[in-house]
């Protein structure tokens, strides 16, 4: 996309130029129209890299140099002024351009280090469950994004949170440490999970902006039973150690936070072995370069290793094959593993994804299969 961009800008500086040009030589050489060429440059150099920048400077330069010798123009003192200030403006405008790459690269090099101190990779075991936990910056190709995860080992079970702040750079990377913070208090100090999700909201206000919000999903694991609020964010994908791959869609759609959300808690059964694995648009929304969505049931083989850091580190890899490498947003991934009673068996091969067999109770919230890329669960941002 970005590629896309500064294709566009250049094309329009390459208009602009030739419009001037093309000006200038319909109106004679008694009128020159040289110092309009100085457009292209300085608008290059808000968007375009330097080295951008400098072929439409060199290519602004040349054309003016062209058009007065067609004119016969080259000799006059006034011709020689606005050359020159082309020249002077041609060079302010390249060096502006890598002044300000470099100053970009810096604030995404502080963002980045800021984020990774926050996400830090993790592997654990507690209160019967494996947790892993990676996350994986865009930059350079992408500004630093606000993707989260925390974790509490309660009485209540281990609860976990992701989610999605709106809005990239430092201010995003300020709102996830304010909401993990509050989460970790909460997550302790109240039992139920949907007054852990009210009470952050609460807390959050102070912190959000008037369209700031988060997309999240706040999970509780305990044996047997999986407890999940989900506030506008993607759902996650339960993996049961024999069956196929299910996405937890809620029954009915929360709002994120900072919206304030109406929490509803979904239940779901889990056995020994099952695991799930929680992510950010990062991974739901990576396209290949013909823009097909990955598909979530196909990362069945890469979740089934036996090692969790493994199964997310093939996640990873999985996804970096989908989109060849071209990664344009953050991504953030916990993957849980209640801890099985039997070795959990590797899937060489993705069986096909179908609809939960089980009996649905009135009002009780379902499970759904995982779609296709076509049909992909609702975007966080």
């Amino acid at each position: 996309m970005r590629e896309v961009r500064q294709g566009a800008l250049l094309l329009l500086t390459a208009l602009a130029g030739a419009a001037v040009a093309a000006g200038d030589l319909a109106l004679g050489p008694d009128i020159s129209l040289t110092g309009l060429l100085m457009i292209g440059p300085l608008v290059a150099a808000t968007r375009l890299e330097g080295a951008c920048t400098a072929a439409v400077s060199f290519a602004a330069l040349l054309l003016g140099v062209a058009v007065a010798a067609h004119e016969h123009t080259l000799s006059r003192t006034d011709q020689l002024l606005s050359l020159t200030v082309l020249a002077a403006a041609a060079a302010y405008a390249t060096w502006a351009s890598d002044r300000q790459a470099a100053l970009d690269s810096q604030l995404a090099g502080v963002a980045a280090a800021a984020q990774r101190a926050i996400l830090r990779p993790t592997s654990f075991r507690v209160s019967g469950a494996s947790v892993c936990a990676r996350y994986r910056s865009a930059a350079p190709r992408a500004v630093i994004g606000g993707d989260l995860y925390a974790f509490a080992d309660t009485p209540s079970g281990l609860r976990v949170l992701i989610g999605d702040v709106r809005g990239k750079g430092l201010e995003a990377v300020r709102l996830s440490a304010a909401a993990i913070g509050h989460f970790r208090d909460c997550a302790y100090t109240r039992s139920n999970l949907a007054e852990v999700v009210e009470e952050a909201d609460r807390r959050l206000i102070d912190d959000l902006g008037p369209e700031d919000f988060i997309t999240a999903v706040i999970a509780e694991i305990s044996p047997g039973r999986l407890r999940l609020v989900n506030c506008g964010h993607h759902p996650p994908l339960h993996l049961p150690a024999a069956g196929p791959p299910v996405l937890l869609t809620p029954a009915e759609p929360t709002t994120p936070i900072g919206l304030y959300p109406m929490p509803r808690v979904q239940e779901v059964e889990l056995s020994p072995g099952d695991r799930l694995l929680l992510y950010t648009d990062g991974l739901a929304e990576a396209r290949d370069p013909h823009g097909t969505m990955i598909d979530l049931a196909g990362l069945l083989p890469a979740c089934s290793l036996p090692d969790l850091n493994d199964a997310i580190e093939a996640v990873l890899s999985t996804m970096c094959r989908h989109t060849h490498g071209a990664q344009d947003d953050d991504v953030a991934l916990v993957l849980v593993e209640l801890e099985p009673s039997l070795p959990r068996q590797h899937h060489a091969h993705t069986p096909p994804a179908v609809t939960a067999t089980s009996a649905e109770r009135p009002g009780e919230p379902r499970e759904t299969a995982c779609p296709s890329p076509s049909a992909s669960a609702a975007v966080s941002d």
